[in-house]
C-alpha cells in the first residue's frame, strides 16, 4: 500500500451547507494540484497518486462529487461542480493552483479552468473523456443514446433513473465480492498487456475507492449526464496552459476526444502515449504529469 502517513481526511462545508468530504496527500508544503476523480471513482482515486505526488513536491487535494460516498447527491453539471472546487480552494486558503481530471473527471478540470483562469493557472486532463455525442456519433452506445434523450426531453428524473439502473446492473454483483473477486471482475476487460499495472497496492486503492464511489449509483447517474449531455462551459474560455494526455491504445476514451479538446483549448498540449491504454496514460507516467503541472504553477509565479 502506498505510504500514506502525511494524508488527511477532512470534512468541509460548503457555502450552501452541503458537507464536502476531502483526502489530501502528497507533500503537505508542496504545490497544490486539485484532483478531479474519474467515473465511478472517488476522492480516494487520487491515492494512486500519492507517493509520486511526495516525489515532485505537489500537494495532492481530492474531493467527492455529488452523489459518491457520503456527498449529498444534487443536481449537478460542469460548472456547478467547478463552484464547489473554489470552494474548497477557499477554505483550504489556496489562491491559485493546478487541477488534474483523470478520464470522467477531465470535463470537471476543463470547467474549473474556464470559470476562473486567474486561479486554476495550470489545467491537466489525463484521458479525459470529451463531448463524445460530437466525436464519435456512429459509435454512440444506443442505451446512452436513449438516456440523453430524455435528459434532452427535460425528463432529468427519468434520465438519472435510468443511468442508476445501468449501473447497477454493471456493478451490483461485483460489489457483493470479496476485495480480491471483485478487483479479478473489475479489471476482466483490461487489456491484458496492462493488467500488470494493477500491482496489489493499486488493486487495493481501487478497492477502497470503488466502495466508497459506489455506495449508491448517484454519482455514476449525475456524472454521465453532466458530460454526456450539452457541456455548460466555454472551451475557449479556458486560457490557462493545458496538458492533455492520452493512450493511443485507449479503447474506453480514444485519443480522438484528446485531438477535439487540443483543436478548441488555445493553450493546450497534446501528449499522445504510444501503446498505452485507459490505465497506462496514467499510472506509468504519475511523475512526469505532476512534474509537468507543479512546473507551470511555479512558472506562474503564484502558486498556493
Amino acid at each position: 500500500m502506498a505510504d500514506t502517513e502525511q494524508s488527511l481526511d477532512l470534512s468541509i462545508n460548503l457555502p450552501d451547507g452541503r458537507p464536502l468530504s476531502v483526502w489530501t496527500g502528497g507533500d503537505p508544503g508542496g504545490v497544490p494540484v486539485v484532483y478531479l476523480h474519474g467515473t465511478p471513482s472517488s476522492r480516494l482515486g487520487a491515492v494512486s497518486g500519492h507517493d509520486a505526488s511526495v516525489r515532485q513536491g505537489v500537494r495532492l487535494i481530492a474531493a467527492n462529487r455529488p452523489g459518491y460516498g457520503a456527498a449529498p447527491d444534487v443536481p449537478t453539471s460542469l460548472s456547478s461542480v467547478a463552484e464547489d472546487t473554489l470552494a474548497l480552494a477557499d477554505v483550504l486558503g489556496l489562491s491559485r493552483f493546478a487541477v488534474l481530471g483523470v478520464s470522467g473527471g477531465g470535463p470537471y478540470a476543463l470547467a474549473c479552468g474556464a470559470l476562473a483562469p486567474e486561479r486554476v493557472v495550470a489545467v491537466g486532463v489525463a484521458v479525459g473523456i470529451g463531448p463524445w455525442r460530437l466525436i464519435d456519433p456512429p459509435g454512440t452506445n444506443p442505451e446512452d443514446r436513449a438516456v440523453l434523450e430524455l435528459a434532452d426531453a427535460g425528463d432529468i428524473e427519468a434520465a438519472l433513473a435510468a443511468c442508476r439502473r445501468s449501473a447497477a446492473a454493471d456493478f451490483a454483483s461485483m460489489l457483493e465480492l470479496d476485495d480480491d473477486a471483485m478487483m479479478d471482475d473489475f479489471i476482466r476487460p483490461v487489456p491484458e498487456k496492462e493488467r500488470a499495472l494493477f500491482t496489489p497496492q493499486l488493486r487495493a486503492v481501487w478497492a477502497a475507492d470503488l466502495r466508497e464511489a459506489l455506495t449508491s449509483y448517484d454519482g455514476y447517474a449525475r456524472d454521465n449526464l453532466a458530460w454526456g449531455g450539452d457541456w455548460d462551459l466555454d472551451l475557449a474560455a479556458v486560457s490557462s496552459p493545458t496538458w492533455l494526455w492520452y493512450g493511443d491504445q485507449d479503447r474506453m476514451v480514444p485519443v480522438d476526444h484528446g485531438r477535439w479538446l487540443h483543436e478548441r483549448i488555445a493553450l493546450s498540449t497534446l501528449v499522445i502515449r504510444p501503446g498505452a491504454g485507459h490505465g497506462g496514460a496514467i499510472y506509468p507516467f504519475w511523475d512526469d504529469i505532476f512534474t509537468t503541472l507543479r512546473g507551470a504553477v511555479l512558472a506562474s509565479g503564484l502558486a498556493g
